[in-house]
Parts: C-alpha cells; structure tokens; sequence
C-alpha cells in the first residue's frame, strides 16, 4: 500500500546524509535487516554535528530491533512513493507483553559504560517526515514509534499500518500532524509529556483501533481538525488499578474542528472535580457516535455524576465545556465547577482544511546556493539571498549559517524553507550598522502588509544588537511561520542584556499562523509582541520562555486564538510577566500552560495582566512549578481582581 510522497526528489543539501547501500548498508528491498544500518547514520550525526538530517529513499526497509534516534535528528523521507520501516509478520522479537519499538527517540548517545535514556526535556529538534510505518501480521506488542520528547520535535505527513499491534506511537510530545492511524490496539497510547508541556495533535486521522484512537492521560492533549472512527473510543482516558483500587487520572483536552465517526463513545474521562481536569469541545462533528461523553464511573456515583450525554441524533454537532470555570465581570468574579454542552443537528462533513499556505510542492524549490549563497557562515549572503526572493520561486536553504547586513524583505507570496531549523541559521554579527540603534529598530526578516508567505525550518540569531527585532510580520491571516528556533538562552542561567527589542513583532493589521516555535531568546525585551491588529491569527504550540520584561504582549488586539501556548522562567526572569494583555477583544487560549523552573526562589504576583479586555476566554489554564514558587496568581484583572486559582477549567473575562 502506496501513500502519496510530500518530497518526489531529495532535496538539495550537501550537509545531508543518505541512508543508501553504499553509505550505511541500508536495505530497501523488503527482505534485509536494516536497523544496524540506521543506527550507524543516526550515531555518524551524534559523533560529528550531532543535529542534521537523514535522507531515506524510497523502498521499504524491514526492521528486526530498534533504531535510537538522537536528539537533534530528522528522518526524511523521498521519492515517486514514501518509503516504509516495517516489521516483518509473526517477529520474535515483538511479541510479549511489552513495547517493541521500531524508531525510539532517545536523549542523547551515552558515553561507554553508561545506560541509555529515553527523551529527556532537553531532547530537541528530531523528528521523521514522509515515512510510512508498518507492523506486520502477528506482532502484538509492536510499537512504531516511542516519542517522548521536547520542542521542535515533530512527527509529519506519515501512516502508521498497525495492524495487530499495540500502537502507532507511544508516549508523545510537542507535535503530530497529518498522520493517519490505522487499526491496532491504540493509535496513540501515551502518558503526560516529558517536560510537561501540552501535546498539540493536528489534521489526523485515526481509523479502525481495536480499543481506543487514542489513549492520553496527563498530556495537555490539544486536537484540531483531526478524525476519530471506527473503534470502541476516540478519546479515552484510562484510570490507574493499583492493589485492587483506582487511581483516577485526569487529561486537560481540547478539541475544536474535529470530527468523529462510527464510535461507540466519542470521550471518556473522569469528570470529578478535580481543578486539573477539563474537557473542552468546539464544533466537533459526529456521525453514528450513540454516546458522546462518557463520565467514568458514573454508574457507581449517580449522585454526584451526570449519566453518559447520548445525543439522540444520527449526525450533530457538539459543543461542550467542563472544568472548573470563573467568571470575572466588572472585577465580579464567580468561581463554580460545571458542565455544559449543546447538541444541534447536522449533516456531516470532514474536517476544514488547515487554515494556513501549505508549503509549496518541493518540486518547485530553488536552493538560495543556485544564486551565490554559501551559508558557511562567514561570506555575507545578502545579496543571494535578496536574489532567490527576487526570483519568485519558493527559496530552499540547505543547512548552514547564512550571514545578513540589513533586512531581507519578502515578497507577497514568497516562500523561505528550511528542513533541519536548528542547523539552518540566519545571523546578524555582533554590532553591525542598521540594528545597532537602540531608537531605530530593524527586522531581520519582514513579512509585508497582506502577504501570503510560508516561512519554515529555519532559525535566527540576532547577536547583539540592541536595534533588532528578529522577525517583524504583517501578513495575511494564511500566512505562516512555522518549525522555527530563535537562539540564545534556554539552557539554564545565562547573563541577560537588553541586546535586542522583540522577538517576533506582529502589528498594524498584521496576522497569520504561527506554529511549532520555540522563543528562549534571553536577550530580547518581549518573546512575542502583538499590537493593533485586528486581522484574525492563530498561534500553535510556540513556547515563549526566559525573555527579560513579558513572555507574550498583546495590545489592542482583536480575533486571535492561541492553541497549547507555553511559557516559562528562568534564573534571570524572575520577575517577567508570562502575558500582558491592555485593550483586547475576542482572544481565545486553548490549554495555556504557564512555568517556572524549579530553581526559582523569588515570588511572583500574576501569571497573567489584563486591562480593559472583553471576551477574553481562557479554555484550560494549568499554571505551575516543580519547585516551591509557581505565580502566586494566575491572572491580575484590571489591576484589582485577582484569579488565585492556578488550575482552570475555563476562564472569562468581561471588563
């Protein structure tokens, strides 16, 4: 079985390494073992660049063991189909009762002598594209892949045959999107996250899974436009049996857009009161699901617990919300636990499109090095990479250190691709001309008004300057910022400096999808800054963290959402603000999740400042620290009210 193949041809990048007879002993012809092969090319990377890239040709490439996968490694597949990592039927080496995996992201390769660990929260950057995974007949306990991961990490454009197997992935973080899921036990089968941050699921399919799409307790599950069938659960939430008692689990999930089909119960989870459980709907779509909500243990627990919602209805559309919800009005503010939900009837129709430009097909890519461009870091690229925009054609660039003097302005539908963001740099020296004016700030890369860019894979380093921002963004609604790292800080106390102005600046009208970003950019003022706009955006799974003065800005901002956003502090932003909000209007967070670190020792009044805003909805707010000093407060409203809670199902604020 054939799916269709995102990259036809391997993309131009010299730096990359290809998982080819000659250079591993890979063998794509259904027959061989190849999993001493991949781990030589996955080790070649840890021992050198230790982040890159590895190119798989079409084929299909049985595999008997387990590959581990680095931090900082992508597996990309190529050619006229994707290729396949399979299992062959009836393996001995997948059966039991435990997990047998084919690909394990893994922290990173121990020194002699010393144990090997899964993912850590520090494992960042890996991932796999356009490979398929199939697990072959009679294997019980196989497993694709186990992904316990951090940041910029993601699985893409794959399908996963599971066929008897436990799951397609197991143990997830950061993302998965347009995935299909097909049959075994789970789709998914998953605790939380390893650095506990939410887990954002996009534009899926899981179909066919003997016992639940998708089983998640614990991980921020955040869902859009993804579709559950043909199984006994979508979403269920297990609860623990240990020594002949329950432990109850909790998930704070969301799901907007999604659609279900062919379930015998569409959500399961526990709906006792606690804070840190929620279950938010937004025009999910079913057909043939008899029971949507199922309240675990409601039939031992009448008298505190509504019965399963069953809507009697062949097709509707449902909307639900359930946690603990506050209501601040005018600095009133009512704090209750609830459920509510509404059934309508409809006809059913799949899941939108995703909201964004789709990144152009790769047949149609030029390499910025086809127009002078070096990226070896030290020959300035200006002019190269001014000429490949110039060209109109969607501008590929291969790993390396692209070198800039003044700002690279896009065109209104330009294109600037990247595939390994963590070794595809854009940089500005320390002190150079036209950002060194802390009254004259410039942008390294601007998006113009109304543009409809796609901006991907790539990351950027600023130096210090004190008149720089790094991105500066006015375009269109579809336009998208995507897989993108801005470098400095992130891994641990560093010294702070006032070197730069925001991160990314959204303003005047300005909009677009901004996804899968990660921001620990200590030396600028604000990690993202949104003012005067009321362009309707979308922001996915981007992680704001250790800015000197606010995480997220918003300033007379209206018709944004903001899915699965994290922040967090550290040692030298003790006392930043995670978000600062001042004249807003229809702003919607999905599952915001606020940290900081356990080192910390300094208190901190708010999480959040709100001034003057209205239809402000916060869906699922988990505000925390593993150490002694969370915020003390989620939210400051108006200057006076202020929100205590640190677990929230729902929060609404009318000034």
């Amino acid at each position: 079985m054939s799916t269709i193949s995102l990259f036809k041809t391997r993309p131009c990048d010299p730096a990359a390494l290809d998982f080819t007879p000659q250079a591993f002993g890979a063998c794509p012809d259904g027959v061989g073992d190849n999993t001493a092969a991949l781990q030589r090319a996955a080790d070649e990377i840890a021992s050198t660049t230790r982040i890159g890239i590895i190119f798989i040709p079409e084929g299909e490439y049985v595999f008997d063991g387990t590959v581990n996968l680095w931090p900082g490694i992508r597996l990309i597949g190529w050619g006229q189909s994707r290729p396949v990592f399979r299992v062959r039927d009836a393996s001995a080496a997948h059966q039991g009762p435990d997990s047998h995996y084919i690909i394990h992201f893994r922290d990173r390769k121990p020194t002699a002598n010393r144990p090997l660990r899964d993912a850590q929260n520090t494992s960042f950057y890996g991932g796999m594209r356009n490979i398929d995974c199939d697990l072959g007949a009679g294997n019980p306990g196989a497993v694709a892949v186990r992904f316990r991961i951090a940041q910029l990490c993601s699985l893409e454009d794959m399908e996963f045959r599971i066929r008897d197997g436990r799951a397609g992935v197991e143990m997830i973080g950061n993302e998965i999107e347009r995935c299909t899921f097909v049959g075994g036990e789970y789709g998914i089968l998953t605790g939380e996250t390893v650095p506990y941050w939410q887990f954002y699921l996009g534009d899926s399919v899981f179909d066919g899974q003997r016992r639940a799409c998708i089983s998640s307790y614990r991980a921020g599950l955040t869902m859009t436009r993804t579709t559950l069938k043909n199984a006994p659960y979508g979403v269920f939430v297990p609860n623990k049996e240990t020594d002949n008692h329950y432990i109850e689990e909790f998930e704070r999930l969301v799901m907007e857009e999604c659609r279900m089909e062919n379930l015998g119960v569409g959500v399961s989870m526990n709906m006792m009161r606690y804070p840190q459980n929620w279950f938010h709907g937004e025009n999910v779509v079913c057909t043939h699901v008899p029971t949507f909500f199922e309240p675990f243990g409601w039939q031992f627990n009448g008298h505190i617990m509504v019965r399963p919602l069953c809507p009697e209805m062949e097709s509707y559309c449902a909307n639900i919300e359930m946690g603990l919800k506050i209501t601040v009005d005018n600095e009133e503010k009512t704090r209750k636990f609830g459920l509510s939900y509404d059934f309508q009837p409809c006809e059913y129709a799949p899941a939108p499109p995703a909201p964004y430009v789709a990144m152009p097909d790769p047949g149609t890519w030029v390499s910025v090095h086809e127009f002078g461009a070096s990226g070896d870091g030290k020959q300035d690229d200006t002019d190269a990479l001014e000429a490949a925009i110039a060209s109109g054609k969607p501008v590929y660039l291969p790993m390396g250190v692209y070198r800039i003097r003044h700002t690279l302005t896009l065109g209104e539908t330009t294109a600037l691709i990247g595939l390994q963001c963590a070794r595809t740099i854009l940089r500005v020296e320390d002190n150079t001309p036209g950002f060194n004016d802390a009254r004259d700030a410039h942008a390294m890369l601007k998006v113009p008004a109304g543009a409809h860019c796609h901006v991907c894979g790539i990351s950027f380093d600023g130096g210090r300057n004190r008149g720089l921002n790094s991105v500066e963004w006015l375009g269109a609604s579809d336009s998208i910022l995507e897989d993108v790292l801005f470098w400095h800080g992130g891994h641990g106390a560093v010294r702070k400096s006032r070197d730069r102005h925001y991160t990314i600046w959204v303003h005047d009208g300005g909009a677009g999808v901004f996804k899968n970003i990660w921001t620990p950019d200590v030396w600028a003022l604000d990690g993202f800054h949104i003012n005067d706009t009321q362009t309707p955006g979308r922001l996915y799974l981007v992680s704001i963290e250790h800015h000197l003065d606010v995480e997220l800005v918003m300033e007379r901002v209206a018709n944004w959402r903001l899915y699965a956003v994290q922040t967090e502090e550290n040692l030298g932003s003790e006392y930043a603000c995670s978000i600062q909000m001042r004249d807003c209007d229809n702003i919607t967070f999905y599952n915001l999740f606020q940290y900081r670190v356990q080192a910390i020792d300094i208190q901190h009044p708010y999480a959040g400042f709100a001034e003057n805003c209205k239809a402000l909805r916060v869906l699922g707010q988990h505000v925390f620290s593993i150490g002694p000093t969370p915020f003390t407060n989620a939210w400051r409203i108006d200057g006076g009210c202020a929100v205590d809670d640190q677990e929230i199902g729902t929060l609404v604020v009318n000034s």
